[in-house]
């Protein structure tokens, strides 16, 4: 290995060493939030759901159609109000995500045959939850329908003349098909918190020496070679550092909660490994367009801290403006959650991730074409030293 590199490597040990809180940043404090996201999402699946259920009707009809919700493993019957004005105040009051309106004459309405209409009301503030609970409801009514229809059929036409709908959907699942939250969104969100971190702390190692003036001490007298070495082995302490998180995120899913890697674990490796070299090359290009850590900083915060939400993991991005659509095309952390979504839950053949890590490689090139070198040439340059 250079010795420039090996020195540069040897020289950010030293100072993590001697510094409690950059070391904090790449230890303890990533084990705290990747520990918190693990705790909040081990449920997998949401269940008991609380919803209110206002029953105008009093018929049986009703009140079977209410123990129906109570025992659907994603909802749980909190009350039966007496009016929609209580119910109100329970959705308010974020005990319950919706109210299941049965209204007057459900049950005369369906004896004769009618169709009557139990209204749901969500609140669409809490999109997910509530989302869920509109599903599972719509499910209990239409089944707790077709049994009923059913029954009338064949009280009037005999059993044997009921017939079966002619036509009837069957969907199946292709992947997660326990619908759990945990491996959807905990496989994003460790790396997601990862990469965030990971830029922080290659930026204020790079704009450390920026800031306190110490560049020219380490940088000056080398030459461009040596110099961009040693730049390479302080981040690359970082790089493994981080990778070593990233397996651990990994063994985590895979070993200690047992979800299936249903494609490559190499392949998701190397994606890890390459969004950070990503990040890198960002982290490069911030660093030498400012020559200050505290706009590099803010930058690096403001770029990988927006990664979540414009990478199409949760909200797509098909239907989102054209800013939002280039805004997640220019972060690395969007092609990664695409590997990873097709290696860890779909199974796509390498050939489709592959394409992911290429599109990753450009943020690399353009931080060391660009960034490198002025960053480097900082180091000859006093006056851009001892900017805060």
């Amino acid at each position: 290995m250079p010795p420039a590199l090996v020195g540069g490597f040897r020289r950010e040990a030293g100072f993590l060493r001697k510094s409690f809180w950059d070391l904090s940043l790449v230890t303890w404090i990533p084990l705290i939030l990747l520990a918190t996201v693990a705790i909040q999402m081990s449920a997998g699946a949401m269940r008991d759901l609380p919803i209110v259920v206002v029953d105008r009707d009093g018929g049986g009809i009703a009140r079977e159609l209410t123990r129906r919700l109570d025992a659907a493993p994603g909802l749980a019957v909190l009350e039966i109000a007496p009016d929609l004005s209580m119910a109100e105040n329970a959705v308010r009051a974020r005990q319950a995500y919706a109210i299941v309106l049965i209204d007057r004459d459900t049950s005369r309405e369906v004896l004769r045959g009618g169709t009557a209409q139990v209204i749901a009301l969500y609140n669409a503030s809490y999109s997910t939850p509530a989302g869920s609970v509109i599903r599972e409801v719509g499910s209990v009514v239409q089944g707790y329908a077709s049994s009923l229809a059913s029954q009338q059929s064949a009280a009037v036409l005999g059993p044997g003349r009921v017939r079966r709908p002619p036509i009837a959907v069957r969907s199946t699942v292709l992947f997660n098909p326990q619908g759990s939250y945990e491996i959807q969104l905990v496989a994003l969100l460790h790396p997601a918190l990862l990469h965030l971190i990971f830029m922080v702390a290659i930026t204020g190692a790079l704009g450390r020496e920026l800031r306190d003036g110490t560049i020219g001490d380490w940088l000056a007298d080398c030459s461009r070679r040596e110099a961009a070495w040693a730049v390479c082995g302080k981040l690359l302490l970082y790089v493994l550092i981080f990778m070593g998180w990233g397996i651990a995120a990994i063994a985590y899913l895979a070993g200690l909660r047992g979800w299936p890697i249903a494609g490559s674990p190499l392949l998701i490796g190397a994606g890890y490994a390459v969004m950070y070299m990503a990040y890198v090359g960002v982290g490069l290009l911030f660093v030498g367009l400012t020559l200050t850590m505290s706009s590099a900083l803010s930058a690096a915060g403001l770029y990988a801290g927006a990664s979540f939400a414009f990478a199409g993991a949760v909200f797509p991005v098909e239907s989102a403006s054209g800013f939002a659509r280039v805004w997640s095309a220019l972060l690395p952390y969007s092609s990664f959650a695409k590997l990873l979504s097709e290696q860890w839950i779909m199974g796509s053949a390498a050939s489709v991730s592959l394409r992911q890590i290429i599109v990753m490689l450009p943020f690399v090139i353009v931080g060391l074409a660009v960034g490198l070198p002025r960053y480097l040439a900082a180091a000859k340059q006093p006056e851009t030293w001892g900017r805060r």
